[in-house]
């Protein structure tokens, strides 16, 4: 019962990459680019866990601990470069 629930919830993470990825390429790098790159880095990784436990491989998890640790740096270097800009544009 456990895998069969299991199994369903990594389809539907699967799922969830696919829209983002459909989403992203639909709309291009306008708007919300970095939320479907945070998206798709924390749901790959809730996979990519999903995964390790389902074949009892814990290779997955680390695959998912790389997956969570880039999309930290996305939104690390994403807040600097806004606050860098909103910074420059009021010293003028």
């Amino acid at each position: 019962m456990t895998h069969l629930v299991l199994g369903l919830v990594f389809a539907v993470l699967v799922l969830n990459l696919l829209t983002a990825a459909v989403v992203c390429a639909r709309r291009g790098m306008s708007g919300n680019w970095l939320l479907v790159i945070l998206l798709a880095g924390t749901t790959g990784a809730a996979a990519a866990a999903v995964l390790g436990v389902l074949a009892g491989e814990p290779r997955f998890i680390d695959v998912a601990l790389v997956l969570t640790g880039t999309a930290a740096v996305t939104a690390a270097v994403r807040g600097l470069t806004i606050r860098t800009a909103v910074q420059a544009g009021g010293a003028r």
